[in-house]
């Protein structure tokens, strides 16, 4: 199981660690110089930011760090962007940490529906989006300059449930 906490500023390392690793470099837009006191600037913005939410992705048991989940939004829509740790792989985490962020946005920011956009080539992110509710939605496809290439990635929607 897992758990979504806060970042504190003592997950800085970590998650500067973390990034490098090759398929978090292959699929994010994380730079691979990134630093930890990169990392802490931006975990106090996400502190102060409104249109920002994000948080650590942990075992609920262990407290281990296990990756990343963050939303960007205007308050009506928004959309989520996470990364599991090389060792946290495997075991479900990012598709129960993408349920469990999802209805706390939609129950805690009130916004009506969330997009997930995945590399056309991240099969793993495309699953978890598929497996924790959003269908593919080829409108919301997009092509992203990163790192010196073009990527193509496939979009992917949740509306919020009826109550």
């Amino acid at each position: 199981m897992v758990r979504l906490r806060e970042w504190a500023d003592e997950d800085a390392g970590w998650y500067a660690e973390s990034t490098r690793d090759p398929l978090i470099q292959r699929f994010t837009t994380d730079s691979p110089t990134l630093d930890s006191a990169q990392v802490l600037a931006a975990i106090v913005r996400l502190r102060e930011s409104g249109d920002e939410e994000g948080f650590l992705i942990c075992d609920s048991v262990t407290g281990q760090r296990l990756g990343n989940i963050a939303l960007r939004h205007d308050g009506q829509t928004g959309e989520i962007s996470y990364w599991v740790a090389a060792e946290a792989r495997g075991r479900g985490a990012a598709t129960r940490a993408v349920a469990l962020f999802s209805a706390w946005t939609f129950q805690n920011v009130g916004l009506s529906e969330l997009w997930l956009r995945a590399h056309r080539d991240n099969v793993a992110s495309q699953r978890v989006a598929s497996r924790t509710g959003f269908r593919r939605d080829p409108q919301c496809d997009r092509t992203q300059e990163a790192k010196g290439e073009v990527w193509p990635m496939l979009g992917y929607a949740l509306s919020r449930p009826a109550s």
